[in-house]
């Protein structure tokens, strides 16, 4: 993909809204590009080998959505920003279905981290791992923001 097709993501939440309806449609060259095109980027899926690089990348979502779109919803959204690096820790409801067709929902803690380059906002890290307890995922809230700035 050449730079002149890149999507520019004017801001970090821009990217990760982006990235997760990339993962809902199944849409490979939609999630590409909301990841920086160098080779020290990096994702871990749950349960996976750690995917380093672009091609890697490419692959191992290239794998997920061979078995379809990715049903989910986010919640919990912790974010800490400076000029040129954002760092999102998420809550990810993934719908999956067991052998008998049943859906449930799972919970993943996610990662997501982004970085400020001349095309704008993307991603450079998404690391995603079961939650050891369900039902404390369940509890989990966006932190209180301070009222004063100082």
């Amino acid at each position: 993909m050449s730079n002149q097709d890149q999507v520019i993501c004017t801001s970090p939440e821009a990217v990760e809204q982006a990235f997760y309806d990339a993962m809902e449609r199944g849409d490979l060259e939609a999630m590409m590009q909301c990841w920086l095109d160098e080779e020290d980027i990096v994702c871990l899926h749950p349960n996976g080998p750690r995917l380093v690089g672009t091609d890697a990348i490419r692959r191992g979502w290239q794998q997920i959505f061979d078995n379809g779109a990715v049903k989910l919803r986010v919640s919990a959204r912790h974010s800490q920003s400076s000029m040129m690096v954002s760092v999102h820790n998420v809550v990810e409801w993934v719908q999956v279905k067991n052998a008998e067709g049943t859906v449930r929902e799972i919970a993943l803690f996610a990662t997501n981290v982004y970085a400020k380059t001349a095309l704008g906002w993307r991603m450079i890290l998404h690391h995603a791992s079961p939650v050891p307890d369900q039902g404390a995922a369940e509890t989990q809230e966006e932190p209180a923001r301070p009222s004063i700035l100082h």
